[in-house]
């Protein structure tokens, strides 16, 4: 990749329950065994206030601006992919946000298509209280219906079983990282 060439951005997407952050964290794995320096970010740590403003439920905002804010120092450090753990509803206004704050990049949105079955069990085994189990079970066949119906995804990929150095393995190679 030559300096002038756009720095890719990956964004993995799916429902809570999904193995967004997870993929991630193996993506990062894989990538520094290539040799590639990026970086990994989690959205939901840049969004973390609470509580969030009425008119902006999940706090989107704020994390986009922590993120041009660190956008400088990442670029200083030479990083050359970034990938990004991130649950997205609308492809444009979400490849539009990141563009804004992390110019001179490419976004590619991939999806994590799971069974909600399996996404359900999941969140069983992670949530921890009734009231955090019930919101994400709710919330979660309401983003695969929301990802659905809006072809979210430059990239889907089946996860199934997998683990999630597989499914990490597959989306490097299908995207050329590294």
């Amino acid at each position: 990749m030559s300096a002038n060439e756009a720095i890719p951005v990956i964004v993995v997407t799916g429902p809570v329950g999904a193995g967004k952050s997870t993929v991630m964290e193996a993506m990062s794995g894989v990538l520094e065994g290539r040799g590639l320096r990026h970086a990994a970010i989690d959205q939901d740590c840049l969004r973390m206030v609470h509580p969030y403003p009425d008119d902006e439920p999940f706090g989107a905002t704020v994390g986009y601006r922590n993120l041009a804010a660190i956008w400088p120092n990442l670029v200083g450090y030479g990083v050359r992919c970034v990938v990004i753990a991130d649950v997205v509803e609308d492809m444009a206004e979400s490849q539009a946000a990141y563009t804004a704050a992390m110019p001179g990049t490419k976004v590619v949105v991939v999806r994590l298509d799971v069974p909600l079955p399996l996404v359900l069990e999941r969140l069983e085994r992670r949530e921890n209280g009734p009231a955090g189990l019930e919101w994400h079970t709710r919330r979660a066949p309401e983003l695969q219906g929301i990802m659905e119906r809006n072809s979210i995804g430059d990239l889907v990929i089946d996860v199934g079983e997998r683990t999630p150095t597989d499914v990490a393995e597959e989306i490097v190679r299908k995207l050329e990282l590294g």
